[in-house]
């Protein structure tokens, strides 16, 4: 019996479209309970094979049932064992999204190349899929259908970064900032970094120029509790009191602003006095207050470049234009890989027959090995054994091969053939004509 298109797979999840952060927290899983999480699975009747991704932006779990009439069964106990026991809203209309077969492969390959992100093209999901697959390789979750589909999917998102712009420009501030600064600076490893500010923005675009290879940055902030958590989290940064703030523009190549202030920090008499001192040295200055956190008089200023939080923007909304025209090529290429996977799961239909066909070959050289052993000297019979092993493997390579091989074809036709050919389907002895 032919097998269908495409693998039985369930997929169910939610993510930052479905559900709110709340309600994401609570389904949101560590290294150790995404073991727990797939062993238990596991344990199930129904269920033969797993996978389970874990991100701030989603929850979701790939199975493969035993049998295609397992589904259901399958269905309910993921939804026992994780959504509905931990978050039971996630049960209310329009919460989770169910995926079946060759939709659920699909999806996980488009979550890989960056498609599914809040971000669009954003790089870390890439690497969160790797570390799922390599927990569902530890516990033996993942059984031939799902380990060809996660290298599939790791080998789409892998392609779509390097033979697509869909991963390029910057779109988030950290990384615009980045950019920016990469326009001036010929190194950020040389360029000195200021950053005025000890909140979740400031700590996001230093961690992006740290990530880009920035060594010099310094960090004030009006409170010294929140400037030491900051330091904590960055152990390479330095820290410096706010009220110094003024003396350090001097020195620096970049400055970030990112106070919760209402009226500005850094004044145009300030950026002057500094300027004044730095020769021919250019100087970036972003504000990304709101409202703005400096002097808009500086951008006066010879040599300094003003950029706010409205001009990131703007080069933000840039890069995720030319990402957006990626996504037909990336769904070119999704495609192909898919085809790939489907082809593998159909040319599965000719893994009983390839082992009939092997046996048989095999009995008929043992049969007629045994024969003519005795017109041959004892030592010889080694040699002889090795020689006809040898032309049976390359005998039955090519026809294995293509057996195997169902891209394009009519896999059905060519296998029924294939059985007709060599009499795989009777008690025939396909080296005499007769019955047994």
């Amino acid at each position: 019996m032919a097998r269908p298109d495409g693998p039985p797979l369930l997929l169910v999840g939610t993510d930052y479209r479905l559900a709110p952060l709340e309600l994401r927290e609570r389904v949101a899983l560590s290294p150790a309970e995404t073991e727990e999480l797939l062993v238990a699975l596991l344990a199930r009747p129904s269920i033969g094979e797993a996978f389970a991704l874990s991100t701030c932006n989603r929850t979701e779990v790939y199975l493969a049932p035993r049998d295609e009439r397992d589904e259901e069964t399958a269905y309910r106990e993921l939804l026992d064992l994780l959504f509905l026991a931990r978050a039971p809203e996630l049960g209310q209309p329009g919460r989770l999204y169910v995926q079946r077969n060759k939709e659920a492969a699909h999806h996980l390959l488009s979550v890989a190349s960056g498609l599914e992100s809040m971000v669009l093209g954003e790089p870390e999901i890439l690497g969160q899929v790797k570390q799922a697959a390599g927990i569902a390789d530890q516990v033996g979750a993942g059984g031939p259908v799902m380990q060809h589909l996660l290298r599939a999917a790791i080998e789409a998102g892998g392609r779509a970064r390097r033979e697509t712009g869909i991963a390029s420009g910057a779109v988030s501030l950290g990384y615009a900032t980045v950019e920016l600064a990469k326009n001036i600076f010929r190194e950020l490893e040389q360029c000195r970094v200021l950053i005025l500010g000890a909140g979740e923005t400031a700590k996001l675009v230093a961690r992006n120029l740290l990530e880009r290879g920035a060594r010099k940055l310094t960090v004030a902030n009006r409170t010294p509790e929140r400037l030491e958590a900051m330091r904590r989290e960055l152990p390479t940064i330095e820290t410096l009191p706010f009220d110094q703030r003024v003396e350090a523009l001097a020195g620096a190549d970049l400055i970030v602003v990112a106070t919760g202030a209402e009226e500005p920090v850094l004044t145009r008499r300030d950026l002057s006095a500094a300027m004044a001192v730095r020769g021919s040295r250019p100087l970036l200055v972003v504000d990304l207050g709101v409202p703005r956190n400096v002097d808009p008089g500086a951008a006066k200023i010879g040599n300094l470049f003003l950029h706010t939080i409205d001009s990131l923007q703007n080069l933000i909304e840039r890069n995720l234009k030319r990402r957006r025209e990626e996504v037909p090529k990336v769904e070119e290429l999704l495609g192909r890989e898919l085809d790939r996977f489907f082809s593998w799961y159909k040319s599965l239909d000719a893994e009983p027959i390839v082992a009939e066909l092997q046996r048989q070959a095999e009995e008929i050289r043992r049969r007629e090995l045994a024969a003519a052993y005795a017109r041959f000297p004892a030592e010889t019979h080694g040699d002889l054994d090795r020689l006809t092993r040898s032309l049976v493997k390359k005998i039955l390579h090519h026809p294995s091969a293509r057996l195997r091989d169902a891209e394009g074809e009519n896999t059905a036709a060519r296998l029924a053939i294939a059985r007709d050919l060599f009499r795989l389907d009777s008690r025939t002895d396909p080296t005499d004509g007769t019955e047994e």
